[in-house]
């Protein structure tokens, strides 16, 4: 199998792996309203045989500063106006801090829309960035040894 086709088949099996079982979670704890931007995310993950942690510390860093900024938002209303707003300075403080992952301000943005809790930072933010950056983790270390 060519390389180009193996990176396609892998990045399809890291999506469909991912989405599965932050799918399975969402749905068995009611927030399935957060699937989008983990949707967006699982889907720019390509298997990188040269995987660095520190690319994925920026995802994981980007998403808690999401959540955060939207649970603390979330007193101020919950309408598309508030939520556009904390989206704005989500992305801002991620590009100050230099830690920019841009579909995760969806996080903040639903967030507001949903008035969620501080529980949210948690579950399901950071258990669905953990699975989805584990996972890509593994398949990354399966491809690198499929590629020798």
């Amino acid at each position: 199998m060519e390389v180009g086709r193996k990176y396609k088949l892998f990045a399809f099996l890291n999506l469909s792996i991912s989405i599965l079982v932050i799918t399975i979670a969402s749905v068995e704890t009611h927030v399935s309203f957060i699937l989008p931007p983990f949707l967006a995310t699982a889907a720019t993950k390509l298997p990188d045989p040269a995987w660095k942690f520190q690319r994925s510390l920026v995802v994981i860093s980007s998403y808690l500063l999401s959540a955060s900024v939207g649970v603390i938002f979330v007193p101020l209303g919950s309408s598309i106006f508030i939520a556009v707003l904390a989206s704005i300075i989500a992305y801002g403080i991620e590009l100050l801090l230099d830690i920019e992952h841009p579909l995760s301000i969806l996080a903040t943005f639903l967030g507001v829309l949903e008035r969620v809790s501080p529980i949210y930072i948690l579950h399901p933010v950071i258990v669905g960035v953990l699975t989805i950056e584990g996972i890509n983790y593994m398949i990354s270390r399966i491809m690198k040894v499929s590629m020798k």
